[in-house]
């Protein structure tokens, strides 16, 4: 390996290795353009990569452990949400723009609407608040059973979907923030949800071991398995042809979305992947993991 700054290029497995955190990877998140990596931490910061694995900042605006990170749908700001009880809105330079305050508790997932009106924040108090990004609450919704772990807003808008520490997922109609829909989706913890560019289907994945593909009606359309361990996280590529799943055990796993088989497993951590991206472009993956480093990969 050659070892650069705080970067090494693992050939032997076609990725980039980041060193930038001392403790657990918790999210990470490119760019609209693609052009940069946001990653959040226990430690407490938000690192924030040129995907050439250049470091651009390490921003600390939080007390307490940074649990998820987004970039706004144009780019110029992002949002972390910690387990301070706070959501910071700021520029690339780390400039505090705004604080989003509410939360008692853990504020586990994090997502802007795709117009950027609305940042939506769940906690382990089972709450979701909306907010817009300037600071006023629009709304706190309290219609999960269980703390959300993940939030997700269809590209057009109109529905916004929660994954929760329980057996389901919850629909919402962001146009009332009423819940639309509340769907049975696996047999043990939900630990996440990722929807499809075009919005046609939802995948989730579990510590039951499987993902499960949903259409936004909650009616099961596939069910893959031969998972070695529970499904911490889900992305689409952006083509809607590939899905990469990041396990508990630290395996990166490709799955083919037309057939819903398993295409590829690497070995990507030594310990659990909570944290999983794909480029805009669809070149790159990155994933973030308990062990505190990032991977971006090529060619999955």
């Amino acid at each position: 390996m050659l070892a650069v700054f705080g970067l090494q290029a693992d050939q032997a497995s076609g990725s980039l290795v980041f060193f930038t955190h001392e403790r657990v990877v918790f999210s990470v998140a490119f760019s609209p353009d693609g052009s940069l990596l946001a990653a959040a931490s226990l430690d407490g910061s938000v690192s924030l990569w040129r995907t050439q694995g250049i470091l651009r900042n390490k921003i600390r605006l939080h007390d307490k452990m940074v649990l998820a990170v987004a970039f706004s749908p144009d780019g110029k700001r992002l949002a972390s949400s910690s387990a301070d009880g706070t959501i910071a809105v700021f520029d690339h330079a780390g400039k505090l723009q705004t604080r989003l305050t509410g939360h008692v508790t853990n504020i586990i997932s994090l997502a802007w609407s795709p117009n950027g009106r609305h940042i939506a924040s769940g906690a382990d108090d089972r709450r979701i608040f909306i907010h817009e990004p300037e600071g006023k609450l629009v709304t706190v919704l309290t219609g999960q059973m269980q703390a959300p772990t993940t939030i997700e807003f269809t590209p057009d808008g109109n529905s916004m979907l929660v994954s929760e520490r329980g057996q389901h997922f919850v629909v919402y109609d962001t146009k009332t923030w009423r819940m639309a829909k509340l769907v049975k989706a696996h047999q043990d913890v939900v630990w996440d949800l990722a929807i499809s560019r075009d919005g046609k289907l939802v995948a989730t994945g579990s510590k039951d071991k499987t993902v499960r593909i949903w259409d936004l009606n909650g009616e099961k359309k596939s069910e893959i398995t031969g998972f070695t361990d529970e499904i911490w996280t889900l992305a689409w590529s952006p083509d809607g042809k590939k899905l990469a799943c990041g396990l508990r055990n630290g395996e990166l796993v490709t799955v083919d979305a037309m057939t819903f088989k398993i295409l590829r497993i690497e070995k990507a951590h030594t310990t659990g992947v909570p944290g999983i991206a794909w480029s805009p472009t669809g070149k790159l993956v990155a994933t973030g993991s308990r062990d505190g480093t990032i991977r971006v990969w090529q060619g999955l």
